[in-house]
């Protein structure tokens, strides 16, 4: 029978105070260490749980030998919540979210390298992209090390990904000024390094211990701090993700205004904004998990790290899909009229008068109209009429047919109910239900059948 309550861990803990005293750094204490090991066999003997996992914990932590925990005297109490506990905490974990993490950071490794080697690419934007994907692959690397327990095989892991903290902002940010500004960088932009600066200096002291002393920190029988203060260094990190974001946001802002920028690059852009957005979230939902100002749930220390796997994943996939989405190129849309000879003032008349052809003459309504038989109304050329519709309605010449023709169609539909659909098609000028079908869908989001049903 398993004896659960007999030596509550405060009153071992206290017990063997004066033994642990002996670990610290100068009091090595040998023969506490068989003391630890002695008992926490007896007890599992005697499957007292609570004094076997107490001993086995103090043995594991001053002697860094982990494979204690596997030895048979422990077997019949493993599946106990106290030996669950210690094996979650020392022991080799993995499950399908530490798979993910690791997919995630070694594909974080790979586009990163592949982003900033590629030739063709704009260097500026690629190695601010590169660097961003890879100090997110190298936090993820740390946090699968961490929550599989390999972090006490590789002890230089310790705080390793802490000096990016102030990092993300500014490498977010000065990617969106170049694509979006083609920005140039000068001295003063070294400014938004000094963040990263201070966090170096206060972590090199960590930095520079040797190995087993890290194990040391790893195990808290360190006299040596493992972190800055936690709760400042959460709200110091949040802050910058605040401000870089709002930074961000204001470069997106002005770029939708905008029409000179390639549909590519507004939804390129658009979902980082998203994905930082999330992460910035993210981040302060996992900094108040951590610093105990909201209970830990496993799903809100994750979603942190979550968020930053799928951003690094979504940058991998927009380079494969779009080869020159770090290119020179990419960015402002190419303007095709540079050389046309319409003058800002000709194009508003054709304007006026195309707009006068759609609205009170309603020539969309002839199934057999062209760009062709619009230019000879505009009494001009083809290559005007076609300039006159792109920069003035933003669509080219069969949207715009189409989308007046799919308002007349939701008018007559909203009227009469009880027309069929292909008779709606032909009366605003389609030749086939299909191509009818495929434009409502695309200007009203669901097909001619769905809105009759909401109607």
């Amino acid at each position: 029978m398993l004896l659960l309550g007999n030596f509550p861990e405060a009153t071992l803990r206290a017990q063997n105070a004066d033994a642990e005293q002996s670990f610290f750094p100068g009091k090595f204490s040998k023969d506490s260490l068989v003391h630890f090991k002695k008992e926490a066999i007896l007890a599992a003997d005697q499957r007292n749980v609570v004094k076997a996992a107490y001993f086995v914990e103090e043995y594991i932590r001053y002697s860094a030998e982990l494979s204690f925990l596997e030895t048979s005297n422990f077997k019949p109490l493993q599946h106990t919540p106290e030996f669950k506990k210690l094996r979650k905490k020392y022991a080799f974990n993995f499950n399908w979210l530490h798979f993910f993490y690791l997919f995630s950071a070694l594909s974080g490794f790979f586009i990163g390298l592949m982003i900033f080697l590629k030739k063709g690419n704009d260097k500026i934007s690629a190695v601010l992209i590169s660097l961003f994907v890879l100090m997110h692959s190298i936090f993820i690397f740390h946090i699968f090390l961490h929550n599989t327990n390999l972090k006490y095989q590789v002890p230089h892991i310790l705080n390793m990904s802490t000096i990016f903290s102030f990092l993300y902002g500014p490498l977010l940010y000065f990617y969106f000024k170049r694509v979006a500004l083609k920005y140039e960088f000068n001295k003063w932009d070294l400014l938004h390094l000094l963040p990263t600066l201070v966090i170096v200096v206060m972590m090199m002291p960590i930095y520079l211990l040797p190995a087993s002393e890290k194990l040391n920190v790893m195990l808290h029988v360190s006299n040596q701090a493992d972190f800055p203060p936690l709760f400042w260094g959460v709200v110091s990190k949040t802050l910058s993700l605040a401000i870089y974001g709002f930074l961000i946001y204001k470069i997106f802002l002005k770029l939708k205004k905008e029409r000179s920028y390639s549909p590519d690059t507004v939804k390129w852009l658009h979902v980082l904004v998203v994905l930082a957005g999330t992460y910035v979230v993210s981040y302060i939902i996992y900094g108040l998990t951590i610093s105990d100002v909201i209970l830990r749930f496993d799903f809100l220390y994750h979603l942190q790290i979550i968020a930053m796997a799928s951003m690094v994943l979504y940058i991998g996939y927009a380079s494969f899909q779009q080869p020159l989405l770090f290119s020179s190129s990419f960015g402002r849309k190419k303007d095709k009229y540079t050389k046309s000879g319409l003058t800002p003032s000709y194009s508003v008349e054709l304007k006026e008068q195309l707009s006068d052809l759609l609205e009170n003459e309603k020539i969309y309504l002839k199934n057999d109209v062209s760009l062709d038989v619009i230019a000879e109304r505009l009494n001009t050329t083809r290559h005007n009429a076609s300039q006159v519709i792109n920069e003035h309605f933003g669509l080219n010449f069969f949207d715009l047919i189409n989308k007046y023709r799919i308002q007349d169609a939701v008018e007559i539909l909203q009227n009469d109910t009880s027309r069929t659909i292909i008779d709606v098609a032909y009366q605003v000028g389609f030749n086939n239900k299909v191509t009818f079908n495929k434009s409502f869908k695309r200007f009203l989001s669901q097909t001619p059948t769905q809105y009759l049903g909401s109607l």
